[in-house]
């Protein structure tokens, strides 16, 4: 039977979703991430889900005191209903969306070049495991791949009609919901809004306004019942950068640039999916954590990848075939928009804060491989396919120690032992902070007083309990050493984990 190139394209296309999904999916239940953000994300939630109530913002967005919009609360809290608080759907909802943006960033290498692009794009996103591992982790953040590709497809779109601007309104009314990392689109935006006179067409731009403030409606209200908070963000954001400790550092920050680009490429095969994404893991001394490196399996980026990766962005950048035509012009200026948000953020920037520049950098290689000829072609083809399998490998035998399934095998182990009143409290570095109580009140049962009540005691003042309590429990990673006295203390292990039962009386 012979097959027709468009038979082949769609053979191909098949190929990249069942691989996007396999990967996403695989072990799922295992590897699961849950730490200190999903804890904040799910506990706020699940108010929602006890006792109805509307709320206008979600949660904090790093140190800077803007509050993102509530749209990924309203969704997390649907979500557990109906699981019923377990976390799990989370993690399936996660995968489905990293399919989607598997799918959509092989239809922005389609329309803005052509389908072979589109292809090696998709293929290469499906199967790098940073990205995989990513994609898997249900957070606000999630969407952010996602958006980054949407609104490059819909500024692409506006040179044909004026139109798409009011979906890209809408598109980037949701960054306010998610992560401020792709605000610096809005730039670029402006930038082309100009350029292509929109601004003539008055119902475009009336629409457009209109559906963008109806986006962020929700934090319009609460910034009128709290005396512009989040609107003086930038004034803050300001004064941050005026102070030393948080002042702008483009050396360190194209420090974890480059060591990012590294890590797209290649993760060590049995790490822990858990240490590879984690800010806390960081080999860096990131957040004080000077001695990290003696307790993550956090791969440590290969320096000549590194400078394949930024030799293959300044390779794109300096071309001058780049700035003639609009699609390759359009895909450079954001990368340069959304890089020089990272650089210039005045304060620390963590390798997640590139998640919306990811998916644009995997166009740059199937920008490369099909600019080549004859058997240069071919062998680069073979590299992709290469990389790919390895991707495979490393995604497929990943450490699942710190996962859910342990978590949750763990917490019913120390429920066995503790039949009365407890409090719990998490020790650790890498892993320290891992949800722990939000997870024993799903699993097990929930805790009388925790180490967490502190930030989220808000959410749940009736539950906490003061007084002396018959138990103390101490959830602790395993690998690092313990600074406290176990010497009358009930052990019990599992994975990368260990549960510490202290009798009170």
């Amino acid at each position: 039977m012979i097959f027709t190139q468009e038979k082949k394209y769609l053979v191909m296309l098949s190929i990249i979703f069942a691989l996007s999904l396999f990967l996403r999916m695989h072990n799922l239940a295992n590897l699961l991430i849950f730490t200190a953000d999903e804890e904040y994300q799910l506990t706020l939630a699940k108010t929602i889900v006890e006792h109805f109530h509307i709320i206008w913002i979600g949660v904090g967005a790093a140190d800077s005191g803007f509050y993102l919009g509530p749209f990924w609360t309203y969704l997390t809290a649907f979500l557990l209903f109906l699981s019923k608080g377990d976390p799990l759907i989370t993690g399936y909802v996660a995968a489905i969306l990293g399919v989607i943006t598997t799918g959509l960033i092989t239809l922005v290498g389609f329309k803005l070049f052509n389908i072979r692009v589109g292809l090696i794009s998709g293929f290469l996103y499906s199967c790098l495991p940073l990205i995989v591992f990513y994609d898997q982790r249900y957070w606000n953040v999630t969407l952010v791949p996602l958006l980054s590709l949407v609104m490059v497809l819909l500024l692409f779109l506006t040179k044909d009609s004026a139109k798409w601007w009011l979906l890209f309104a809408g598109a980037y009314g949701l960054i306010f919901h998610v992560h401020l990392s792709l605000v610096p689109v809005g730039f670029l935006a402006v930038y082309f809004f100009i350029k292509q006179k929109v601004y003539l067409n008055k119902q475009v731009s009336a629409l457009s306004l209109l559906i963008f403030l109806i986006v962020v409606s929700p934090l319009i209200a609460f910034d009128y019942f709290h005396k512009g908070s989040n609107i003086t963000t930038p004034i803050r954001i300001i004064k941050m950068s005026s102070d030393n400790p948080a002042r702008i550092n483009i050396v360190s920050h194209s420090s974890t640039l480059f060591e990012s680009l590294g890590r797209l490429w290649y993760l060590r095969p049995f790490s822990s999916n858990a240490d590879e994404i984690l800010a806390d893991c960081a080999q860096t001394p990131l957040f004080g954590n000077a001695d990290i490196n003696l307790s993550t399996s956090r791969t440590k980026p290969v320096f000549w990848l590194s400078l394949l990766g930024i030799s293959l962005v300044i390779w794109f950048l300096v071309k001058k075939s780049t700035w003639k035509k609009f699609s390759t012009k359009l895909l450079a200026l954001t990368i340069i928009t959304i890089t020089l948000g990272f650089l210039l953020y005045p304060g620390i920037v963590i390798e997640y804060y590139l998640l919306g520049l990811f998916p644009l950098i995997l166009i740059l290689p199937a920008l490369l491989v099909d600019s080549l000829k004859g058997n240069l072609k071919y062998l680069a083809y073979y590299f992709v396919v290469l990389v790919c399998i390895l991707g495979i490998f490393t995604v497929t035998h990943a450490s699942d120690e710190f996962g859910l399934a342990i978590k949750k095998t763990l917490i019913q182990k120390v429920g066995g032992v503790v039949d009365a009143s407890f409090d719990l409290k998490e020790y650790g570095k890498c892993q320290q902070y891992a949800g722990w109580r939000y997870l024993f009140t799903v699993y097990g049962k929930k805790p009388d007083k925790s180490s967490v009540d502190s930030t989220l005691g808000w959410l749940y003042p009736k539950d906490i309990k003061l007084g002396k309590l018959k138990y103390s429990v101490i959830m602790s990673e395993s690998r690092v050493q313990q600074l406290f006295n176990i010497k009358e203390a009930r052990v019990i292990s599992e994975g990368g984990f260990k549960g510490f039962i202290f009798t009170n009386y």
